[in-house]
């Protein structure tokens, strides 16, 4: 029993689009909030908030490695689509 997978192109291909538009995440945390205050509550806000800073940025980083590679199989299949339906004309 054969299966037909079919492809919308244009809906993928504008999927992708909106989930890099959404992907380029920025983190406005403050970076130092410490002033002249030495309290370890603050200290440890300060850490976390870099932490949450740098897991951000690589998830930003990650997220656009798999949208490239989403992109790229996806030209992948189109093109081989397009080829086996050449050669059965």
């Amino acid at each position: 029993m054969a299966q037909e997978i079919k492809m919308d192109y244009g809906t993928v291909t504008q999927g992708l689009s909106q989930l890099k538009n959404s992907a380029e995440l920025k983190s406005s945390l403050p970076g130092h909030i410490s002033g002249r205050n030495h309290l370890d509550v603050v200290k440890s806000i300060e850490q976390l908030n870099e932490d949450i800073k740098k897991l951000t940025e690589t998830y930003a980083s990650v997220l656009a490695k798999h949208i490239a590679q989403t992109e790229s199989a996806v030209n992948a299949m189109k093109e081989t689509d397009e080829n086996l339906s050449s050669s059965m004309k």
